[in-house]
């Protein structure tokens, strides 16, 4: 994921926070916001994203010292074999265009379009927390990426910071969030199984297309994109489970400590 994708992941986030009221979802909604609980959402995803920011901002390119030392053999032997050269992924990027505006399918929905604007804040929250730690992670672990390691490569392309964030797979990672909080969403409003089930199936099949594409373009490994599915998908989920308005929620966020030493727990009942 490039620079300038972490920040248009950050730009629509905020854009999509200050477009929300509290209590605008009715008493029958299956979401409750309150104050608490999104400034802590909010202000960790913040957080995360200004310190995502910063690493990525000071990450040095590859030398091309470092580019003739890279030596296939250093892959572990599941990844090595889908080293090659870059090709474009132009339907990866149409699939991560398309997983941001998801949510827009809410507004299909008698009862999800009236909450629209509670369910877009926690998009807004979804988006923030997901950009943030895949930054951060892609700017500390700086794992190169498949086709650096292909002679045929542009070396233009092998000496852009792009080079060194193959770890994890920020498409594979955006798309699953945005589906897996759509599908969790719709989950909570549609009575139908049938439909959950062709909803779920979706939400789970997309971002494996994305991630697959992402592989055959030799921008990332099998294991960037695992570990991104799961982290979006587990992200995209866990922010509408944590609004829950009923009570057999079994997730919670709390907070304690004092102010010089808050302390941010998340409590899951089994």
């Amino acid at each position: 994921m490039k620079f300038t994708r972490v920040i248009s992941s950050l730009v629509i986030s905020i854009l999509i926070t200050f477009n929300f009221s509290f209590g605008q979802n009715g008493s029958t909604s299956p979401f409750k916001l309150d104050f608490t609980k999104e400034a802590i959402l909010l202000g960790s995803g913040a957080a995360v994203g200004a310190t995502a920011l910063l690493i990525i901002s000071n990450l040095d390119p590859l030398t091309m010292e470092q580019i003739n030392d890279l030596n296939p053999d250093d892959v572990n032997s599941f990844d090595r074999q889908f080293i090659g050269p870059l090709h474009p992924d132009h339907a990866g990027d149409i699939l991560l265009v398309g997983s941001y505006l998801l949510p827009l399918t809410f507004l299909a929905v008698d009862d999800t379009r009236k909450d629209f604007w509670d369910l877009g804040l926690m998009y807004g929250e979804v988006l923030l927390i997901n950009a943030g730690l895949t930054g951060i992670v892609k700017g500390t672990v700086t794992r190169i990426r498949p086709f650096a390691y292909d002679s045929n490569t542009p070396i233009e392309k092998k000496t852009d910071t792009d080079a060194r964030v193959s770890f994890y797979s920020g498409h594979t990672s955006f798309t699953a969030s945005a589906c897996f909080f759509t599908a969790r969403v719709f989950s909570e409003y549609l009575t139908d199984n049938t439909a959950k089930i062709l909803i779920w199936s979706a939400a789970a099949i997309y971002p494996a297309v994305s991630g697959i594409l992402r592989v055959n373009a030799h921008s990332h490994f099998p294991t960037d994109v695992i570990v991104g599915y799961i982290v979006g998908a587990a992200i995209g989920y866990l922010i509408p489970e944590l609004h829950k308005s009923n009570k057999e929620n079994n997730i919670s966020l709390q907070s304690s400590g004092n102010l010089h030493n808050p302390v941010l727990s998340i409590q899951i009942k089994f």
